[in-house]
């Protein structure tokens, strides 16, 4: 295993664990609602598998910076989007294991923890690109199983960021339009101080014991 797929997995197991510990406090009573069938969807960014060939990679890449110089999909010309979305359907569709894509393993593994933890009867895995379901067809699938609540969560953590801040909202909100009786929750942003209090936390974990420092 090389160097830099070690120090990307130590990454998301990271975050795996961060997650875990913020979700399992924050969400923990939400199971049980008044009768509520409470869904949760946990939204990660996405990326293409790792044996999704080199060439269709290049070509979506490349047509998707053609659709950003025109405009966006309504200025492009139709056939390009056409064949953008080909390609997209192809890759989020492209079978996922641990080798091939770590990251999408990770974001299942977190999805079983917080199921486990929250008692959820649904919960369904989304990534904003390249991956799975989007966003808006995870949220259809909870609902199709009988979520009458459903809590949308993105393991992107922070402020600032266009996928969490404006994609997946602008995901959810669509949502919102196309089941309105279905209370449908993004619950984001976290709380800054909560973060804080775990991230010292998970710092402290690898530095060594006060009495040991002493030894």
């Amino acid at each position: 295993m090389s160097q830099r797929h070690t120090v990307r997995r130590t990454r998301v197991v990271l975050l795996v664990v961060c997650l875990s510990m913020v979700l399992s406090g924050a969400f923990s009573s939400a199971g049980a609602s008044g009768g509520e069938r409470v869904a949760v969807v946990l939204v990660g960014h996405g990326l293409p598998a790792r044996d999704f060939p080199r060439e269709k990679l290049r070509e979506f890449r490349r047509l998707m910076g053609q659709v950003m110089e025109a405009g966006g999909e309504e200025k492009a010309p139709a056939e390009l989007v056409t064949r953008l979305h080909a390609l997209e359907h192809e890759m989020r569709r492209w079978p996922r294991t641990p080798e091939n894509d770590p990251y999408d393993a990770a974001v299942r593994e977190l999805a079983a923890r917080i199921k486990q933890a929250g008692g959820y009867d649904i919960v369904e895995i989304a990534h904003n690109e390249s991956c799975g379901m989007d966003v808006g067809d995870a949220i259809a699938s909870a609902i199709q199983k009988g979520a009458t609540r459903v809590v949308v969560l993105t393991t992107m953590l922070i402020r600032g960021g266009t996928h969490a801040e404006v994609e997946i909202a602008q995901k959810v909100e669509r949502a919102r339009q196309a089941h309105p009786r279905v209370k449908i929750v993004y619950a984001w942003p976290f709380d800054v101080e909560e973060l804080t209090r775990l991230f010292v936390a998970q710092a402290a974990r690898f530095l060594p014991a006060e009495s040991e420092s002493r030894k």
